[in-house]
């Protein structure tokens, strides 16, 4: 499994991925809260039903790919539902079925998490235990370099210059986004090589009980509970900054779409460099003690980006910004792959997917609920709800410093 074809294949797997998830982040977002007037606690609560769904499905499914499964084939599924739920999404939106077009916009979100339950523990299967943060780094580049791709591929459509529909420019950006991703996902779905596991047969009620049992002993190795609920809280606030900031930018700083493109391409190019760069420094200095830094750095220029009010200085901080983006998911799966014991990667990975995409739930109602209960602080309540959810990166770091050093165990190996 440790091939370069392989870690080719999962790389681009992470830029097909992308293209999809900045073109709805950026345009969707807009054409649901902005341009119909939907409010903000309903756009933010479509990611916390899709979690709910999640936090049924994540469990059990980790347990079985670690028996039965194979991974590859949960991909597959899972990403033709995206493609078809998205692409459903857009046929709503098109028709002004807003309610509907939320619906298929909540499915299409669980399908697309859903899909990262199968993909990155592949990790452990293409990378040695060594170059996990270096190849990890290169999924992140991979990602943030799709996003990159993303907005500039529907450039053209967002300004006009190319109409598929005659709707407007936002919603024309929509459909090509859908088949991008899905014809770039293709050489994933077709010419990865997993190796083919025993399937055997068993009834559904051992399976949960098996499951249970097994999340009990995973939960008793040392760090990896403490991690996880680390990880729920610090990514809670990243995830939730993310999904509404096109929004922030709309009701902030009143910008057009061209000049919100350049601010995230900005931030998407440093973040491919902070996504690779982190991962060679993990691999040196420690992988916990990385996190750490990265999390520390977060607590300072996130209050900051929410309350700058110099609009070329806010620009130069989001640039800043976006290497911690990239750092964050870098380091963060490789310090889940290093605490993750043998022969329950799949199940630690899927309560890892699971924390991340739960990250969703509680996150966008804190973000919804202070914008609808401070109206009239105007755009002021968005400045506030940045705050709001920097509290979570603080209590975050308080649970990773009770996680393992990963330096002091090698250290202790070597001696």
């Amino acid at each position: 499994m440790n091939t370069k074809k392989n870690i080719l294949l999962w790389a681009l797997y992470d830029f097909a991925n992308s293209v999809i998830m900045i073109v709805f982040f950026l345009y969707f977002a807009q054409i649901i809260v902005i341009d119909r007037g939907i409010s903000d606690l309903a756009f933010n609560l479509t990611f916390t039903i899709s979690t709910i769904f999640l936090v049924f499905s994540i469990p059990i499914t980790g347990f079985l790919l670690d028996k039965y499964a194979r991974r590859i084939t949960g991909l597959r599924y899972t990403t033709v539902l995206t493609a078809i739920s998205y692409g459903l999404c857009t046929w709503a939106i098109l028709l002004n079925k807003n309610i509907l077009s939320l619906i298929l916009f909540t499915i299409a979100t669980y399908f697309y998490q859903f899909s990262f339950t199968f993909y990155t523990p592949l990790l452990n299967d293409i990378a040695k235990p060594s170059k996990r943060g270096f190849v990890s780094g290169l999924g992140v580049a991979a990602n943030h370099l799709g996003q990159i791709f993303g907005l500039l591929i529907v450039l053209p459509f967002s300004n006009g210059k190319i109409s598929l529909f005659n709707a407007s420019p936002r919603i024309e950006t929509l459909l090509p986004a859908v088949i991008i991703f899905f014809v770039l996902t293709l050489p994933m779905l077709l010419f990865f090589k997993e190796p083919k596991r025993i399937s055997k047969k068993q009834k559904l009620i051992l399976n949960i009980k098996d499951s249970i049992k097994e999340s009990k002993a995973l939960f008793s190795v040392s760090g990896v509970l403490l991690f996880i609920i680390s990880y729920f809280l610090f990514n809670d606030a990243i995830i939730t900054a993310s999904n509404n900031f096109s929004i922030f930018l709309e009701q902030v700083w009143h910008i057009s779409d061209n000049i919100k493109t350049f601010i995230l391409l900005g931030i998407l190019a440093s973040s491919a460099i902070g996504g690779l760069v982190s991962g060679v420094i993990a691999d040196k200095l420690g992988h916990k003690r990385t996190l750490l830094f990265i999390l520390y750095s977060w607590v300072l220029i996130l209050p900051l980006i929410g309350f700058m009010n110099n609009f070329v200085l806010f620009v130069i901080l989001t640039a800043l910004m976006g290497l911690w983006f990239g750092a964050t998911w870098t380091v963060s799966r490789s310090v889940m792959a290093y605490i993750s014991p043998s022969g329950k990667h799949n199940l630690a990975f899927a309560y890892f997917g699971l924390a991340e995409r739960a990250s969703t739930f509680i996150g966008p109602i804190v973000w919804g609920v202070t914008i609808s209960k401070f109206v009239d602080l105007g755009s002021f309540r968005y400045r506030l709800a940045v705050l709001a959810i920097t509290v979570f990166i603080i209590i975050g770091i308080i649970f990773l410093h009770k996680v393992r050093d990963d330096r002091k165990e090698e250290k202790v190996t070597k001696k």
